[in-house]
C-alpha cells in the first residue's frame, strides 16, 4: 500500500483490524486517538495509511491475517469481549486465537445463536452500517399452540415502541407444535435490527416467548454448531457474504 495514500483515520483503524469503523468513530469523538503524537480532533481527518495511530497510547497495527468466525453464543453469555459485571463474555471462548477478535453486532444477553466475530473491521462496518438490510432468521420457542392467524399477523405487520413504529417479518412460520409441553417453535425472518426487535414483535403479536435463537445471517447459517463452539468462515462464504453477495438490500434502493 503507498505511503502517499490518504484515509480517514477510523477508516485506516478499521483497515487494521483494532475495531469496527464505528467504534473508532466513537473513540475519536473521545479524543483516545492519537496520530503522529496529536490527539485527532474531527472525524474528517485524513493521514497517510501509514501514519503512527495510538488508541489509549497504545499502538494500532496492521493485522497480519484477517479471521472471520461463525460463533453459537450461547444463552446468558454478553456479546462483548468484556463485561464490567464480569459476566460471561464472547473473550472466554476465543483466547486460543492468537489475535484481538470481537464480535460483528450484538445479540441479547437471553438470547442465543449466530454472531459473526473477526478482526477486520472494514467488514464490521459494512455489516453493521444502517444502509444494508441483512436478513436474519430466528427461532423462537414459545408457549401454547401458535395459531395460523398469529403467524399471518408477524407476517402482515405489528406496530412495537410504544406504537410508534410498523414492523413486519418477511417470513414466519410454525415449525412445530409439543403437545406434551404445549409449546410452538415460531421461524422468523427480519431485515431490521431495533433493540430486542423480534422480542417486541412477538409480544405485539401477543406470542408468550421462552426462548430465542438467532440461526442465520443472510447466507451464513449455524450448520451443525452447538452453544459455545465456532468455525472459520470458508473463502467462499467470506467473498459471498462480504463481497459479491448481491442479495443485501439497500434501504435506498426500496
Amino acid at each position: 500500500m503507498s505511503s502517499h495514500q490518504i484515509e480517514r483515520v477510523q477508516k485506516i483503524i478499521a483497515n487494521r483490524g483494532y475495531v469496527s469503523r464505528r467504534k473508532a468513530e466513537k473513540l475519536i469523538s473521545e479524543h483516545r486517538v492519537k496520530v503522529n503524537g496529536e490527539v485527532v480532533q474531527d472525524l474528517g481527518t485524513k493521514v497517510s495509511v501509514d501514519a503512527q495511530i495510538m488508541v489509549d497510547n497504545h499502538l494500532v497495527e496492521p493485522a497480519a491475517q484477517k479471521y472471520y468466525f461463525i460463533f453459537y453464543k450461547p444463552r446468558n453469555v454478553v456479546s462483548t469481549m468484556y463485561d464490567p459485571k464480569h459476566r460471561k463474555t464472547i473473550a472466554d471462548y476465543f483466547k486460543a486465537v492468537p489475535t484481538r477478535v470481537y464480535p460483528v453486532g450484538r445479540l441479547d444477553y437471553d438470547v442465543s445463536g449466530l454472531i459473526l466475530v473477526t478482526n477486520d473491521g472494514e467488514m464490521a462496518n459494512f455489516v453493521m452500517h444502517p444502509r444494508y438490510e441483512f436478513i436474519k432468521t430466528y427461532q423462537a420457542l414459545v408457549n401454547g399452540k401458535t395459531s395460523k392467524q398469529t403467524v399471518n399477523q408477524l407476517l402482515k405487520g405489528v406496530t412495537i415502541d410504544d406504537d410508534n413504529y410498523f414492523t413486519k417479518a418477511l417470513t414466519a412460520r410454525i415449525v412445530n407444535y409439543n403437545p406434551d409441553k404445549n409449546e410452538s417453535i415460531i421461524e422468523l425472518s427480519i431485515a431490521e435490527g431495533r433493540k430486542h426487535h423480534v422480542k417486541k414483535m412477538l409480544a405485539a403479536a401477543a406470542i408468550d416467548l421462552k426462548k430465542l435463537m438467532r440461526t442465520k445471517i443472510e447466507n451464513i447459517e449455524l450448520d451443525q454448531l452447538k452453544p459455545g463452539e465456532y468455525r472459520s468462515l470458508t473463502p467462499y462464504e467470506v467473498r459471498s457474504f462480504y463481497g459479491t453477495y448481491k442479495a443485501v438490500r439497500r434501504k435506498t434502493d426500496s
